[in-house]
């Protein structure tokens, strides 16, 4: 039985979530985020559901503080609030968590995201193990326009032969890779929506993201992140140079070829199909 530790400094919260759960869950209560910081080592929980608004230390700077640790870094973090606008869930990506729910919560919704939530940490832990690489910081990479251009060229010669969108997106994908940027995609057509990502899987923050962001403009940047927007296509970037303000202006210009190439991909796909 995986154990969760809920975090909330409302008990009549606490006493609801020990209800639903503990018949599935072996549940961990913790009335602050200071009180979960101090114990979380001793839980070992396999998930922590986090409340945003706690006195004292909240949800967000908690769930930093997990992070910020080695032996805790890799616990998924599922935040519950009472607010679910953008600008709240861009703060819980930016805290490090997985995934967001919006109080009143459906017994069967929080049931499902946790069972999911800890499904794919434990993949991407077994994943991250066998490859077992170091990661690249793009603010120290050397990549010059001439490389620049032969990932575009490549790109879009591969882009007007491919025959699926998993081609697309693993093309597309590639080609972040190239930039060494770390991405997530969104692919929507009349038949429903495709998601694929460089590392892992998409996360369900990173979805509610994608959907909140569509009638937004087409860069909509925050911190070392930017969100791109087309009508077909959402892309995620996650370690943009952000204290590198020429690389970052080239980026989003490369980017920008390379939506629009992807774009006018999958309007063709559709036609044909």
């Amino acid at each position: 039985m995986y154990k969760i530790l809920s975090v909330d400094d409302d008990p009549i919260n606490q006493a609801i979530v020990e209800e639903l759960l503990s018949t599935i869950y072996d549940i961990a209560l913790a009335s602050s985020g200071e009180e979960c910081i101090q114990n979380i080592s001793s839980i070992k929980p396999a998930l922590v559901l986090l409340d945003v608004s706690m006195t004292g230390m909240d949800g967000y700077e908690t769930c930093r503080e997990l992070k910020k640790d080695e032996n805790t870094r890799h616990i998924p973090v599922i935040f519950i609030s009472a607010h679910g606008s953008l600008e709240d869930k861009i703060k819980a990506y930016e805290a490090g968590g997985h995934d967001y729910i919006s109080k009143p919560f459906n017994h069967s919704e929080l049931e499902l995201k946790i069972k999911h939530t800890i499904k794919t940490n434990k993949q991407s832990i077994s994943l991250a193990k066998q490859n077992n690489q170091p990661s690249h910081n793009i603010s120290t990479a050397a990549v010059r326009n001439n490389e620049d251009t032969e990932i575009i060229i490549q790109f879009l010669a591969a882009c007007c032969s491919s025959t699926s969108l998993d081609d697309l997106g693993e093309l597309l994908l590639n080609s972040c890779q190239d930039l060494e940027l770390n991405c997530a995609l969104q692919f929507r057509t009349r038949i429903g929506k495709r998601s694929f990502s460089t590392k892992n899987d998409v996360s369900p923050l990173e979805h509610s993201l994608f959907e909140q962001t569509i009638n937004r403009e087409r860069f909509f940047d925050f911190s070392a992140k930017i969100i791109i927007t087309y009508p077909h296509i959402s892309l995620l970037v996650k370690n943009m140079p952000a204290k590198d303000t020429a690389r970052y202006n080239e980026l989003k210009y490369i980017f920008e070829t390379l939506m629009k190439g992807t774009e006018s991909r999958i309007k063709t796909l559709i036609n044909s199909q």
